[in-house]
């Protein structure tokens, strides 16, 4: 979805349209909960925060500020440190513990590509792995990352590129 589209259905529901919010929710919905799976590895605690995350989103739509960037971008973002709070509450879930989801990829890879995606991911640090979510599987733009991850968007090309680097020197 187009920035303009977006923002447009953003305006609406802020207004209270309900179409508007359900579109919305139709729309980023899907990859916000692929983001939450990848970086959780639990489908049901990406459940749970998914939907945390869009309560909180709705309790304070009227708070969004757009400045060229997506409702989806502000989205992520609360997604993030909903991830932040529950690992803070749960210190005793090691995420290499973690149970790994049964997730098709965005293209239905076969099973053994999608495997060798993980193992290439599991050799890069937890940063690294963040910023490529954000980028490829959240779909965000730089300007995106930047702000869901409080820093510029030159930084935010730059850990992109860097991790993607060390991924290929990883194969």
């Amino acid at each position: 979805m187009f920035l303009e589209e977006e923002l447009a259905l953003a305006e609406r529901a802020k207004a209270g349209d309900k179409t508007a919010l359900e579109n919305l929710w139709n729309l980023i919905t899907p990859k916000l909960y692929g983001y939450l799976v990848h970086t959780l590895k639990d489908k049901e605690i990406a459940e749970d925060i998914l939907q945390e995350t869009w309560l909180k989103a709705i309790r304070k739509l009227d708070q969004f500020q757009p400045r060229d960037v997506r409702l989806s971008a502000w989205l992520f973002a609360i997604a993030k440190n909903e991830c932040r709070q529950y690992w803070r509450k749960h210190k005793d879930v090691v995420l290499d513990e973690m149970k790994i989801p049964d997730m098709p990829s965005a293209k239905d890879a076969p099973a053994e590509d999608t495997l060798f995606l993980e193992g290439i991911l599991n050799g890069l640090e937890e940063d690294e792995r963040e910023i490529l979510r954000l980028r490829f599987i959240a779909d965000l733009s730089f300007k995106e990352i930047a702000r869901v991850l409080s820093i510029s968007v030159i930084a935010a090309r730059v850990r992109v590129h860097r991790a993607l680097g060390k991924a290929r020197a990883g194969l």
